[in-house]
């Protein structure tokens, strides 16, 4: 999938999908403070600056995504499929990350 592609599908998904327990409702959570990271991505589409925050992004969304695994590993059908959305909200978010990291580089 091409970066504008990936965005645009990242755009309207607005936000993580809503948990189900504890442990889906606090990854939901910590997927929002990492939405708040990739608003330089967002920058980058629609006002061409490319500026990458200072955290380890990827690092942030693999720890999401090894809890996301985890979780849909274990537990009732429920949270399993909660945990199942999160993680695909997780890597698409890291997908398009990596590929605005791609982007913004060949820029300039």
């Amino acid at each position: 999938m091409e970066f504008l592609d990936s965005y645009s599908l990242w755009r309207q998904l607005v936000r993580p999908p809503k948990g189900v327990d504890e442990a889906t409702r606090e990854l939901r959570t910590d997927l929002l403070v990492s939405d708040e990271y990739l608003l330089s991505v967002a920058n980058l589409v629609e006002y061409g600056t490319f500026a990458p925050p200072k955290v380890d992004v990827f690092a942030y969304l693999d720890e999401l995504l090894l809890r996301a695994e985890r979780l849909m590993s274990e537990g009732d059908p429920e949270v399993r499929e909660s945990a199942r959305g999160l993680h695909a909200y997780a890597a698409l978010s890291r997908q398009v990350y990596e590929q605005y990291l791609n982007a913004g580089s060949q820029r300039g």
